[in-house]
This record gives structure tokens, C-alpha cells and sequence, in this order.
């Protein structure tokens, strides 16, 4: 499959055209998301086969998050009757072009079964996570909220100066020709931690950026952390050599208080950074 063109890049990058029968299990959650540095999981399912995703039953009994082949055999993730065993529709924007095995997703209903989230790759290194209400049998998408802005405004506004920060595989031409680029975002994670109730949700986003000769160190503040690698060269003919830059690595992290809103909208109403764990001492 050409992920290029089918993986959808417009919802990456900046400036690009607990109870437990109400939450899934931090622990599994947080295994999915360490699997987007892995390979493909991969199942082979027979025409017609679905199995439930991780967390997928909601908490009323009524419906269930599944993967699977339809009778025509085309892959995807549906919502389904958990009573009749009736597929009621298929979640196109889950994305679903690096995992087909049911653990490469994960759901996170809220309490009243009326609203879920779902989380999958789009490869290695991008982890999507999806809003959906449910009503009269049906799965309406909501916006997902974007921590890092509403966190980090100063950075935001850097970005935009340098023209924007898209993501990597934007940064190249059909003929394999790298694009000019200023800053750019190498990976992105995010998915709902818990639901505070049923339209109070927190989301936890990571996501990693490289920019070229800005410090961006004061812009992200708490937020996350900058390395730097100095010039080694100076070689103007050979401007897609990194090594003729200041390339600073930048990594964000944070959690997030969010509110969903009539109309299918959703607000963040406050955000912490993630604490590095400290090194316990023997």
C-alpha cells in the first residue's frame, strides 16, 4: 500500500494545508501506544470474521468496537451490535493502514456508552485517536481536541514563522525529492486517558519536532524537552545535509482536560505537562 497517499497527513503536523468499567486499562492503553515503534500486527481473518478491540465493549452491553473483513473482504473497523452481532457501520477515520489484528486498536468509551475513542497508527511513529457519538445505532465524529497549541501557544507562533512544521512524509515530491523545510514534525501519539464523566474526557499527547537553527527551548517551557545538534559543515550546495545545520530535537508531552460541546465540538479547558519519571535509586 502507498501510505503516502493514503495515510491522511492533513490532520499532522502544524501549519499544514477511573472506573474500570468505564475506561480501558491504563496498562493496555499505554502497551498499545508503545507498539507504534513496532512492527505491523498483523491477523488474517476470514470474509465475514470481526473480533472486538481492546477495550471495545461499551459499558451498557449494547455495542462493540470491531475489526474485521466484510463479506467482500475489505478491512476495517466498524461498530457493531453486541447483542445481534449486526455490523451497523463502518468508522472510516480510523486509520487502519498499519495494524489489521484487533490489539493494534484500542477504545475508550465514555460511562454512558454514548460517546468512544479510538486509537491506531497510521505507522511506526503517528498514533491517531478518534471521537465518535453514538445515536439511534449510528457513529457521528466529533472533533478531536490538539493539546499542544492551547499548551504551547509561544511555539505554535514559532512554527508558523518558519512556515509551518508539517509532518515528514509531506516533505517529499512524488519523483522522492525532499522539499525545503525550516521545521517539521516527526511523530505524534494521542489518546484519551480516561472519561471524567460522561462529556469530561482527559487526552494524553505526545509528539516530536526537528527545527532548524531557532532555538526553540523557551518556546515549549515544561512542556518538553530540546537537544541539540551543532553544525559539523558548511556546505550550501548540499542543503538537504543536516549537518549544515543547528538541529534541534524537540519532544512534547501533556495531558489535557477536555469538554465535548453541542454541534460535535470539543474545547480544552486546561493542560499539565508530563512529568519525566525519576530514576529510582538502588
Amino acid at each position: 500500500m502507498d501510505l503516502k497517499n493514503h495515510f491522511p497527513y492533513q490532520n499532522h503536523g502544524l501549519g499544514a494545508s477511573r472506573r474500570m468499567k468505564s475506561t480501558l486499562p491504563i496498562g493496555l492503553l499505554l502497551a498499545l501506544i508503545a507498539t507504534a515503534g513496532a512492527a505491523p500486527m498483523h491477523y488474517d481473518y476470514k470474509p465475514g470474521e470481526f473480533l472486538v478491540v481492546k477495550g471495545g465493549e461499551s459499558p451498557d452491553k449494547q455495542f462493540s468496537i470491531v475489526s474485521g473483513e466484510n463479506k467482500a473482504g475489505e478491512f476495517g473497523v466498524y461498530l457493531m451490535d453486541a447483542k445481534t452481532k449486526n455490523v451497523l457501520g463502518r468508522l472510516e477515520e480510523v486509520e487502519t493502514s498499519w495494524d489489521t489484528a484487533p490489539e493494534g486498536y484500542g477504545a475508550q468509551w465514555s460511562p454512558d456508552s454514548k460517546h468512544v475513542g479510538i486509537t491506531s497508527k497510521g505507522d511506526r511513529r503517528w498514533a491517531v485517536n478518534v471521537i465518535y457519538r453514538i445515536e439511534n445505532r449510528r457513529a457521528y465524529l466529533i472533533e478531536t481536541p490538539k493539546l499542544l497549541c492551547y499548551a504551547v501557544p509561544d511555539f505554535c507562533r514559532l512554527t508558523k514563522e518558519l512556515g509551518g512544521a508539517p509532518a515528514e512524509y509531506d516533505l517529499w515530491t512524488e519523483d522522492g525529492v525532499e522539499i525545503p523545510w525550516k521545521a517539521r514534525q516527526m511523530s505524534s501519539y494521542s489518546w484519551i486517558v480516561k472519561w471524567i464523566s460522561p462529556t469530561r474526557f482527559t487526552i494524553s499527547e505526545e509528539a516530536d519536532f526537528q527545527v532548524k537553527d531557532r532555538d526553540p527551548a523557551a518556546s515549549i517551557g515544561k512542556y518538553g524537552e530540546v537537544e541539540k545538534s551543532a553544525r559539523k559543515i558548511d556546505e550550501p550546495q548540499h542543503p538537504d545535509d543536516l549537518r549544515n545545520y543547528d538541529l534541534y530535537q524537540l519532544s512534547f508531552k501533556a495531558e489535557g482536560e477536555c469538554e465535548l460541546l453541542l454541534g460535535d465540538k470539543c474545547r480544552v479547558l486546561k493542560t499539565r505537562p508530563i512529568e519525566k519519571e525519576k530514576k529510582r535509586e538502588d
